[in-house]
C-alpha cells in the first residue's frame, strides 16, 4: 500500500513530463542574460515607470513596472549556471546583474532628483525594511520561476514571480535615497534587493539540481575540479549569507511583533495615549511617547516587569511622557502614521463608493428590464422551430409606446426573426398570435422578419 501511494505521488509531482529540452532551456536562459538594445531600453523604461509609481504612491503603476522589468533574467541565469556548472553563464549573469543594478540606481536617482514631488509615500517606505515574508516570497518565487523556465510551454508564472519578488521597487527606492541623501532608505532598500537576489539564485540552484539537466563536462580533470570547487564555493557564498540573513530577519520580525503586542495591550490599560512608538530590533529598544495622564514610577516598573511575559526579557523600555518630549524622529514617525491612516481611509472610501455605484447600477438595470412574459431567446427559438422550421434566428426586445392624448402608454414586444425565406402571410400571422398567447396575453407582439 505504501509503495502504491509513493508511485502515485511520484507520478503526480513529476517535473519531467512537460520539461523542455536542455538545449531550449539553455537558450532561454542565455536570452534572459542579454542586456543590450531592447532589454536595456525596456529596463530603463521599467525603472522610470516604477519610480513614477513610487513617487505618486500608486500600487497599480508599481505592479506594471514589475511586469515589464527584465531583471529576473540574469538572477535566474546565475542560479542555473551554478547548478549546471556553466561558468560562462555565471560570469555573464553576474556582470549583467551588476550593470542592470547600476543603471537602475542612476536612472531612478536622476528621476527623483528632477521631480518636484519629494515626499516619501507608503509604497516607497514599504521597501526599506525587509521582513521574514520577503525571504519566503523570494525563496518560493524563485523556485516557481525556475520550474516555469524549464517547461516546454511558457505560462504566466514568470510575470507572477516578477511581481511577487519585487526586484524593481527596492532599486528605485535606493535611487530615491541616493537622490535625497537619505542613506537609511538607500541601504535598507539595497538590503531588501540583495535578499531577493540571493534567495532567487538559491532557489533556482536547488530546483535545477533536482531536474535531469546535463551538467557541463571538461576534458581537463584539473580544470573540472577547479570549476566544481568554484561552483560549490558560489553555492556556499549564496547559502551561508541566506541563512544568516533569514535568521536575522526572523529575530527582528519576532521582536517587532512581540513589542507591538506589548505596547497595544499594556498601554491601553492606562489613561495615557500612545503618540508614537519606535521599535528598534537591533538595540532591542521600545521607545514610547505618551500623552495624557502621567504614569507613576510604580506603574513604569510594573510595565517593565511584564516584558518577559511577551518574550522580551532583555528588551529596554523607554517611556517619555508629555508632548514636550517630542523629537524629530517622533515627528517623522507621526507623519508616516498619519499618511498610512489617510491612505487606508481613502481606500475604504473608494471601496464604499464603488459598492454604492454598483448597487445603483443594479437597481437601474433592474428598473429598465421590462418583463415580456416570453422565455429566453434560445428556448423560444427551439419552441418556434417545431411549428416553423424556416426560422433560423430569433431575438426579443420590448418597445415602450408613450401615452398620447387619446391613447394610454403601452408596451409592445418586438420579436426579430431571420428565416431561410419569407414566411407566408398566414403562417406569420399564426406565429404572432401564438407568441401573444405564449406571453400570457399581457403584451402585444410585433414580428420583424429579416429573410
Amino acid at each position: 500500500m505504501i509503495f502504491v501511494l509513493l508511485r502515485w505521488l511520484r507520478r503526480r509531482f513529476d517535473l519531467t513530463q512537460d520539461m523542455g529540452t536542455p538545449t531550449d532551456i539553455v537558450q532561454d536562459v542565455e536570452e534572459g542574460l542579454v542586456f543590450r538594445g531592447t532589454n536595456l531600453w525596456v529596463l530603463m523604461f521599467a525603472i522610470l515607470v516604477a519610480s513614477v509609481g513610487l513617487n505618486v504612491n500608486s500600487t497599480a503603476v508599481v505592479i506594471g513596472a514589475m511586469l515589464i522589468s527584465p531583471l529576473m533574467g540574469p538572477i535566474v541565469g546565475i542560479g542555473f549556471g551554478a547548478a549546471t556548472v556553466r561558468v560562462e553563464i555565471i560570469q555573464r549573469g553576474l556582470s549583467n546583474l551588476l550593470l542592470a543594478t547600476v543603471i537602475s540606481l542612476l536612472v531612478s536617482a536622476t528621476y527623483f532628483w528632477l521631480t518636484p514631488l519629494t515626499d516619501a509615500g507608503t509604497e516607497l517606505l514599504g521597501r526599506t525594511v525587509p521582513t521574514t515574508w520577503d525571504v519566503l516570497i523570494a525563496l518560493f518565487g524563485g523556485a516557481a520561476g525556475a520550474v516555469a523556465l524549464t517547461r516546454r510551454e511558457k505560462s504566466n508564472v514568470l510575470p507572477g514571480v516578477a511581481i511577487a519578488t519585487a526586484l524593481m521597487p527596492p532599486l528605485c527606492t535606493a535611487g530615491y535615497g541616493l537622490a535625497m541623501g537619505q542613506w537609511q532608505y538607500m541601504f535598507g532598500a539595497l538590503y531588501l534587493y540583495s535578499i531577493n537576489c540571493v534567495f532567487i539564485v538559491l532557489a533556482t540552484l536547488l530546483v535545477v539540481r533536482i531536474l535531469p539537466i546535463p551538467r557541463a563536462t571538461f576534458t581537463d580533470s584539473a580544470r573540472a575540479r577547479r570549476v566544481q570547487l568554484a561552483v560549490w564555493g558560489l553555492a556556499l557564498l549564496t547559502a551561508v549569507p541566506s541563512v544568516y540573513l533569514a535568521a536575522r530577519i526572523v529575530r527582528r520580525t519576532v521582536f517587532t511583533q512581540n513589542a507591538q503586542r506589548f505596547v497595544e495591550e499594556q498601554f491601553n490599560q492606562t489613561n495615557s495615549y500612545v503618540v508614537t512608538r519606535r521599535l528598534s530590533p537591533e538595540t532591542r529598544t521600545i521607545n514610547v511617547l505618551l500623552a495624557g495622564q502621567t504614569l507613576s514610577p510604580e506603574q513604569l516598573r510594573g510595565l517593565k516587569a511584564r516584558l518577559p511575559a511577551y518574550s522580551l526579557p532583555d528588551a529596554r523600555l523607554i517611556v517619555r511622557q508629555g508632548l514636550g518630549r517630542l523629537d524629530s524622529a517622533d515627528s517623522r514617525s507621526l507623519r508616516l502614521s498619519l499618511l498610512e491612516d489617510v491612505r487606508s481611509l481613502g481606500e475604504q472610501t473608494l471601496a464604499s463608493y464603488d459598492d454604492r455605484i454598483a448597487r445603483r447600477l443594479r437597481r437601474m438595470v433592474a428598473a429598465t428590464i421590462i418583463p415580456t412574459g416570453l422565455p429566453a431567446d434560445s428556448l423560444l427559438l427551439r419552441e418556434v422551430q417545431i411549428e416553423h422550421p424556416l426560422v433560423r434566428q430569433l431575438g426579443i426586445s420590448a418597445l415602450i409606446q408613450p401615452a398620447t392624448d387619446s391613447l394610454k402608454a403601452d408596451t409592445v414586444v418586438v420579436v426579430a426573426l431571420r428565416s431561410r425565406r419569407p414566411l407566408p402571410l398566414p403562417e406569420a400571422q399564426r406565429l404572432r398570435q401564438w407568441l401573444e398567447l405564449r406571453s400570457g396575453g399581457l403584451r402585444h407582439v410585433r414580428l420583424l422578419e429579416q429573410p
